[in-house]
């Protein structure tokens, strides 16, 4: 069994004036500003067919409406399930025809005996 040891000595701390490359009136020049997102542009909800304007317009149909947002690659997920769902379909079925067929067969066969 390991047993969980700190290597905090050996990390190499630097100071603020290393990291922004100069002195303070520097770094005050490297800082980040806050950015300004545009607002959504207006869409009809799918759902209840209200025009919707704006972000919190948008929180607001997405609670009332109970809907969410699609995470990345999940409609493609989605759709690649669909096709496996398909296919096991077409297999289930396939095999309930050829049962069918051989139950049909067999019967037909065994009385011309």
């Amino acid at each position: 069994m390991s047993v969980y040891t700190d290597k905090y000595q050996k990390i190499s701390w630097s100071s603020s004036d290393s990291v922004t490359g100069g002195s303070g009136s520097d770094r005050r020049s490297r800082s980040v500003h806050p950015t300004i997102i545009k607002d959504y542009e207006a869409y009809e909800c799918p759902v209840t067919g209200k025009i919707i304007e704006g972000r919190s317009a948008h929180r607001e149909n997405l609670k009332v409406t109970g809907c969410r947002l699609l995470e990345p690659g999940e409609k493609e997920d989605n759709a690649r399930s669909a096709q496996d769902a398909i296919k096991a379909e077409d297999a289930r079925r396939d095999a309930v025809i050829d049962q069918m067929v051989d139950s049909v067969a067999h019967e037909y066969f065994s009385n011309r005996r």
